[in-house]
């Protein structure tokens, strides 16, 4: 079964920082951004059946039946740990940002 990913707004806005990203860059970055994409709906779809089914479920193996993590909260937190991954790898692409030198009293002070 194959379906389109929705695109959220907020990866709207995170493709909007691509256009930041040195041209080099460009390849990486484009395929980090698609796997986000593919993350975030699979995260939503995961939740969605947490949320309907309860984070446990009852797992049966042989005679023996035992409450166990949902499959699906197993799965979203393993996604969702990698998409922070992801997502760190995708910012860590942007061009570093100058910082403005602080002003330091005492160093003012020492200069005179």
């Amino acid at each position: 079964m194959s379906r389109k990913n929705k695109v959220s707004t907020n990866m709207k806005k995170v493709k909007e920082l691509l256009k930041e990203i040195p041209k080099e860059r460009e390849p990486v970055a484009q395929g980090i951004y698609n796997e986000l994409v593919f993350m975030e709906n699979t995260l939503q779809t995961l939740k969605n059946q947490v949320e309907e089914e309860g984070p446990t479920a009852m797992f049966r193996q042989g005679r023996q039946e035992f409450l166990r993590e949902h499959p699906a909260l197993k799965a979203y937190n393993t996604t969702v740990q990698r998409y922070g991954n992801l997502y760190k790898q995708l910012v860590d692409l942007l061009p570093q940002a100058e910082k403005p030198q602080e002003s330091d009293a005492l160093i003012d002070f020492l200069k005179g």
